[in-house]
């Protein structure tokens, strides 16, 4: 099957991006390989929008600026599920790699500690295929209601209701470089989007009722401060204890706003 790899493009390590179309290049699989870069400024969900539309093969590839294929098969086997006819999303592994991890200041590592492990997530673009006639029938992605952070989610609740979503045994090294500053900003922006997407999606956001405990304040301190690797950090860890009170704080401002306004604008 011939694919579309989409990379949607934004102030890019240039570095990086090489390392990445090199990466594309050099996958072991047999088919043709379109990349589109989409650099137009138009937000993450219109830019996967546009990168779509200019498509002209049925499965098409979302892959983060920073996001880097582990392995030169990661493409045949993120692409295999979707020759069955019920798969219509595939999704990567994720991993942030722990030398890389290691280089951040340590409140910078205590705030992205989690994901310094090997994820898999729902569905969150850094290495997701996707059959393009799925994505038109669930009506694009929501650049309307999701700004910076949502967007993501809101896709994966449409697509559930579509077909079924595959997640096969292949990997993305995510390069992102953490700082207290821009952690603290995507804590803001993630329960934004949050709350907008429970109340736009009410009962079909899974556990949906953890965001609102999040969201109250003090009350939902210990959400924060259970979900930890303490062990992972050691004695650094204790810094997290008034990092979290922060945070709680900050998830109530973001996760009411987008509750409210019904829509992620931060």
């Amino acid at each position: 099957m011939d694919i579309s790899v989409i990379i949607p493009i934004y102030h890019p390590d240039k570095n990086l991006l090489k390392k990445i179309e090199k990466s594309i290049k050099d996958q072991d699989y047999p088919d043709n390989i379109n990349l589109i870069k989409v650099d137009k400024k138009l937000g993450l969900a219109d830019s996967l929008n546009y990168g779509i539309k200019k498509a002209k093969t049925e499965i098409v590839i979302s892959l983060h600026q920073d996001c880097v294929p582990a392995s030169k098969n990661w493409l045949k086997k993120l692409v295999e599920p979707l020759k069955q006819k019920e798969n219509i999303t595939s999704v990567s592994k994720v991993e942030l790699p722990y030398e890389f991890w290691k280089g951040f200041k340590l409140f910078a590592r205590i705030m992205s500690v989690k994901e310094q492990n090997i994820i898999t997530p729902l569905m969150d673009e850094k290495g997701c295929a996707y059959k393009k006639s799925a994505i038109i029938k669930a009506g694009f992605f929501d650049g309307k209601n999701f700004k910076t952070a949502g967007e993501d989610f809101d896709m994966w609740i449409k697509l559930n209701k579509i077909g079924k979503i595959a997640y096969p045994d292949c990997k993305i090294l995510h390069y992102h470089k953490h700082t207290f500053a821009n952690r603290i900003k995507k804590e803001l922006q993630l329960s934004n989007g949050f709350g907008a997407l429970t109340r736009i999606h009410k009962n079909h956001m899974p556990k949906y009722w953890l965001g609102f405990l999040k969201s109250i304040p003090i009350l939902g301190w210990p959400v924060f401060l259970i979900n930890f690797p303490y062990l992972r950090m050691g004695l650094s860890s204790l810094f997290w204890i008034p990092i979290s009170l922060m945070i709680n704080l900050i998830y109530c401002y973001g996760f009411w706003k987008g509750f409210l306004m019904k829509k992620q604008t931060i």
